[in-house]
């Protein structure tokens, strides 16, 4: 018997994929409904699983993330670590499942492309109301209520930046199909997207937005052609200028200068002074631990000693932070080992959305432009973050990189059809 339309598995399936953007910022935990009910979901098709096809790029992800993870375990054990500390990489294999999903029923493409100019839309809605309704000194700040709690200023500001500028690689997409309101609307989501990072003062999600958005004209060179790169630089000029106004983003910005200046002059306890005492130990510990790192428990107690011989603050040797860079964090904890998989786990799906982005489809133009540019962003991110070691930052990479590489593969595999 056929099931009734509303309850179609593709239907259904699509619903779930595009409800993650959607609800990724519209409250505190929205990161975390989409990718559990899609895991859930896709425990009921493992029988399924054995009819997809295993291209050498789907060998290529699976064996990537596994490799990712195995690393990360073989770390804790061998240093003794908490079997805890397992939990947030655990997230970057459970996503397999879902991936494996979404390659033998594919979602909605035109869904999700919506559904990432909602998402945008509803990130800078909330920013602003945080910052001018509810009179926040930053957006996604996490106060203790139902709506706030979850939000985390650096997390979610990120996150924010990722769906903005993938709403400039969707608003490409529908200017190629000549649908101009969608267009504006797409550059709209785009604005308050990028707005709602602004507003939560996250100043390492604006590192690398440059590069994004000279990903997103060069990727699009041959249709924009001169004039309409012109228009579009412009445009993201006039929109930054106004932007770097805005009261918070000049605050924020001012104070990164001064601290650096206190820094220069010796004193470590500021945002960024914090940073750079973190990253020196970190460093210090990496060269005393080069291959395999020193693990969780031996790290701290370095990280004292280095404090004690005076070379990093004695009042942030006591801190168990994490490095505040993903890049650092790995190599002190996991040595060279832990930071290439690491490398890999971002450039491996890097490659497969540059290289799948040649096809001639303007739906698959879309999808791995938005691959491509939240990698080049994340990649931005770990530098003054480490996304990984937060719940937030490891569910939304990975649910959102194996959406955009189920849809690449499988837009890849109909155009070979």
């Amino acid at each position: 018997m056929s099931l009734p339309r509303f309850l179609n598995r593709e239907i259904i399936i699509s619903l779930l994929v595009a409800s993650f953007p959607v609800l990724c910022l519209a409250y505190g935990k929205g990161y975390n409904l989409a990718p559990i009910l899609l895991l859930l979901t896709s425990f009921f098709f493992i029988p399924q699983y054995k009819k997809i096809s295993l291209t050498p790029d789907v060998k290529l992800v699976i064996t990537i993330f596994c490799l990712y993870f195995s690393f990360y375990a073989l770390s804790v054990f061998s240093h003794h670590d908490k079997i805890s500390y397992l939990d947030q990489p655990s997230r970057i294999v459970l996503v397999l499942p879902i991936f494996l999903m979404l390659l033998r029923y594919p979602p909605n493409i035109k869904w999700l492309l919506s559904a990432i100019l909602v998402g945008s839309l509803i990130a800078g809605l909330s920013a602003i109301y945080q910052v001018y309704g509810l009179h926040l000194d930053r957006a996604y700040s996490g106060f203790r209520t139902l709506y706030l709690n979850g939000y985390m200023p650096i997390q979610s500001g990120n996150m924010a930046m990722t769906l903005g500028v993938m709403s400039l690689a969707v608003s490409t997409y529908w200017l190629k199909e000549k649908h101009y309101w969608a267009t504006i609307l797409s550059l709209l989501s785009a604005i308050l997207g990028i707005l709602g990072s602004f507003l939560s003062g996250s100043r390492g999600g604006w590192v690398f937005l440059p590069l994004a958005l000279i990903y997103l004209v060069y990727s699009n060179r041959s249709y924009l052609k001169t004039k309409g790169q012109i228009a579009l630089i412009a445009f993201l000029l006039v929109v930054g200028a106004i932007t770097i106004q805005t009261p918070q983003v000049k605050e924020r910005i001012d104070d990164a200068f001064n601290n650096v200046t206190h820094y220069e002059q010796g004193h470590d306890i500021t945002s960024l002074g914090i940073r750079f005492e973190l990253w020196k130990s970190a460093i210090y510990t990496f060269k005393k631990h080069p291959i395999f790192g020193a693990g969780y428990h031996e790290r701290q107690q370095l990280r004292e000693r280095w404090g004690k011989e005076g070379l990093v603050n004695k009042t942030i040797s006591h801190y168990t932070l994490h490095s505040h860079n993903q890049y650092l964090e790995d190599l002190s904890l996991r040595g060279i080992v832990g930071l290439t998989s690491l490398i890999l786990l971002l450039t491996i799906p890097f490659g497969i959305f540059n290289r799948n982005n040649r096809i001639t489809s303007n739906k698959s133009n879309a999808i791995n432009q938005c691959g491509a540019v939240s990698i080049i962003l994340m990649s931005g991110y770990l530098l003054s973050q480490a996304m990984f070691r937060h719940n937030s930052g490891t569910m939304f990479f990975a649910t959102l990189t194996v959406i955009l590489l189920a849809c690449s593969i499988t837009l890849k595999r109909e155009e070979k059809s």
